[in-house]
């Protein structure tokens, strides 16, 4: 009876973990660059250094240190040029350390940077999603009355 629990309870545990850990995903030799929405903000580049660039954030209060920008050459239709990590903002200006480039970042380079998505409950849906379940339920205690 011993034995049989243990086959009976083991043997199954042991196909569901096999079966969760299948081959290691490889990854790819060339990966290809994330693509860009089409909304992100824009910025003109106001200096470069060898390894960041500052840009005048204006409006953009959303701006934070650790968000990802980019550099893409306007001329030739948006190609990427370098990656950037913002690291550091004031009441002006932004600084970003360029992390890795594919031609060399000039100030008539532009800088994109992408608006982080807002918290779910900052959102109107969320709102009214969340008062229409409330009345439906309400709305159902009450007829099952």
């Amino acid at each position: 009876m011993r034995r049989s629990w243990r086959v009976g309870v083991l043997l199954p545990m042991a196909v569901v973990v096999g079966c969760r850990s299948g081959p290691l995903a490889r990854a790819s030799v060339h990966p290809l660059p994330p693509r860009i929405p089409r909304d992100a903000a824009r910025f003109e580049i106001d200096s470069v250094t060898d390894s960041t660039a500052s840009f005048r954030v204006q409006e953009a209060r959303w701006i934070r240190p650790g968000h990802a920008a980019y550099v893409v050459d306007a001329k030739q239709r948006d190609a990427l040029v370098a990656r950037l990590h913002i690291v550091g903002r004031d009441s002006l200006t932004a600084t970003a350390l360029i992390t890795s480039q594919v031609a060399r970042v000039r100030a008539e380079h532009v800088l994109l940077v992408v608006r982080p998505p807002s918290p779910c409950w900052r959102s109107i849906r969320f709102w009214v999603g969340s008062l229409a379940g409330a009345a439906v339920g309400a709305g159902g205690a009450l007829l099952g009355r």
